[in-house]
């Protein structure tokens, strides 16, 4: 889990380091929405016993709450809380994770299990 936390904060690290801040505050929320809907894929799927790590429970743990938990910040949020010219931003970020993780839930709920896949 730790070697995939550093993985997914390097990542975002990567991706917003070199942005001006106006870029990067947009790229952070991009990144929060976009891992909350895969962290929802992945879930859905491994509740089918497919997906990468189904069967592998450290490769689950090192993928979901390590990467994707690395990946994504919820520190971003705190900070927009803490902004008082700018109180629908939290908000709006957190409304939005929350919906892309749900949706992510049902897509990755509509692959069929293993035994359903096969004919």
């Amino acid at each position: 889990m730790a070697a995939g936390g550093f993985a997914g904060a390097l990542t975002r690290y990567l991706l917003t380091g070199s942005l001006p801040s106006a870029g990067a505050e947009l790229a952070t929320a991009a990144i929060n929405v976009g891992g909350a809907l895969t962290l929802g894929v992945l879930t859905g799927l491994w509740a089918h016993g497919r997906g990468p790590g189904s069967r592998t429970a450290w490769l689950r743990a090192g993928l979901g709450p390590g990467a994707l938990g690395g990946f994504t910040t919820f520190s971003a949020i705190a900070v927009a809380l803490a902004d008082p010219f700018r109180p629908g931003v939290a908000l709006a970020q957190t409304l939005l994770g929350v919906a892309a993780a749900l949706l992510g839930l049902w897509l990755g709920r509509l692959a069929p299990a293993r035994d359903e896949a096969r004919p």
